[in-house]
């Protein structure tokens, strides 16, 4: 259960965003992958070409995993994972090497598209050598369900999914938003049914001599879906997009957390069949990216204020992931 959105500021900046939600808790922290820095925790071993900002997974006191849930390479692309249920289709180990190409796990494609793709068009081209394993972080079947929406610094968008054998399908996201299943297109055909949604409030109506007073404000958006659902999501965010007002760089920060607020999930809300502790499905962060200026701005279930992080040009060629703590604790300012 995830949402994540594209968007653009008045002076033509670009920024990608995303919800995260999940029902195991993980230890997050910003983290910076060197370029040329080798990926050993992998099926294969693999090199980055490029660096990568983004948001990371401790593994122990001093170590995290090499890869990112989300992030923004050197070159302003973006990437972000989110859960694909029952539509995915992975393959072996053994059916992908056949295939001549590179076996990847879900929770890595992010990392490898940022750390080797410049833009959304090299995005597809190299794509095309790889091929997601079923199997996941711990080596074991079957592999997490996942699809993926990339943005580049020029403003295109699109979305990878993992729905045939061997491969992906590609397609372009003119309205900037993805939730989770069903496929891609689907959600884009749903949007049909809400094209009465309107940011203009309904007039009174008039039958026969009988006036009746509309709902009053926000009365065009009536029937607008606000569950938690992936395709009540989608459409949620989409029309949030179309309806809200450009804004500058000053103000769409805070413009892309305003409009993912609307998705947050607080914990007991949504409950799992799953053992204790593992239970409840909640937004753990919120990430928005600017792609231009490559940076990053989260905010934390536990934690609202927004905290930053910039890409930093000196990482280089290092030989450690750069690791940048994250204050989880709630924040608040005294006034008097």
């Amino acid at each position: 259960m995830c949402t994540g959105i594209s968007l653009k500021s008045l002076e033509g900046s670009h920024y990608l965003g995303r919800t995260q939600e999940y029902n195991i808790e993980f230890d997050y922290v910003g983290v910076q992958i060197p370029k040329n820095f080798n990926i050993t925790e992998s099926i294969e071993k693999w090199q980055t070409l490029y660096s990568v900002l983004g948001m990371g997974i401790k593994e122990n006191q001093q170590t995290v995993a090499q890869s990112v849930v989300d992030g923004v390479n050197e070159w302003g692309l973006g990437g972000i994972t989110q859960y694909f249920a029952e539509f995915n289709q992975y393959s072996t180990v053994e059916e992908i090497k056949k295939a001549g190409k590179l076996p990847l796990i879900a929770e890595q494609f992010v990392c490898w598209v940022l750390a080797n793709c410049k833009d959304t068009q090299e995005v597809e081209e190299k794509i095309s050598t790889l091929a997601i394993a079923d199997l996941s972080m711990n080596g074991k079947a079957p592999g997490l369900p996942q699809h993926f929406m990339f943005t580049d610094a020029a403003g295109r968008t699109i979305v990878v999914e993992p729905s045939i054998k061997l491969g992906f399908v590609v397609y372009e996201n003119p309205i900037g938003v993805m939730t989770n299943s069903p496929k891609f297109d689907w959600h884009m055909t749903n949007l049909e049914n809400y094209t009465g949604l309107s940011d203009v409030n309904v007039k009174d109506a008039m039958f026969h001599d009988h006036k009746v007073l509309s709902a009053g404000k926000g009365s065009g958006m009536h029937g607008i879906p606000g569950d938690y659902t992936a395709t009540s999501r989608f459409v949620r965010a989409a029309y949030l997009l179309k309806f809200s007002d450009p804004v500058g760089e000053n103000a769409i920060i805070n413009k892309a957390f305003h409009i993912l607020s609307t998705s947050d999930i607080v914990k007991g809300v949504v409950k799992l069949d799953e053992p204790k502790g593992e239970d409840r499905q909640y937004t753990q962060y919120t990430s928005i990216y600017d792609l231009s200026k490559r940076q990053m701005y989260v905010k934390l279930y536990d934690n609202f204020t927004i905290q930053t992080i910039h890409f930093d040009e000196t990482v280089g060629n290092d030989d450690q992931i750069k690791i940048y703590e994250l204050v989880k604790t709630p924040q608040y300012e005294a006034l008097n």
